[in-house]
């Protein structure tokens, strides 16, 4: 059995600005990226540990998706994964949480 996935509120506007931001050229790719991204972070559920360290961020994990980065905390105790961040790659400042 895998993990529960839970979006922080700051995930999820974060994916609501991407998915806007698309839409200005192409509505109907933003919902198809919008969707991608949700699934991936959903498939994180039953491999939580399978991307990479922040860097001086011990407990929290990041997962490419093309340009977009899902910056997650999982937390095997407790067998959840929260979403904290969908956060694109070319942004200069790393997030802080």
């Amino acid at each position: 059995m895998g993990c529960e996935v839970i979006f922080a509120p700051r995930s999820e506007r974060d994916l609501e600005k991407i998915v806007s931001y698309i839409a200005k050229d192409d509505p109907e790719a933003a919902i198809r990226f919008g969707d991608t991204l949700i699934t991936k972070a959903e498939s994180l559920a039953d491999a939580p540990e399978i991307g990479a360290l922040l860097p001086g961020k011990p407990t929290i994990r990041f997962l490419p998706v093309g340009a977009y980065l899902i910056i997650y905390r999982p937390d095997e105790n407790r067998r959840v994964v929260r979403i904290l961040r969908f956060w694109h790659s070319a942004r200069r400042a790393r997030p802080s949480r």
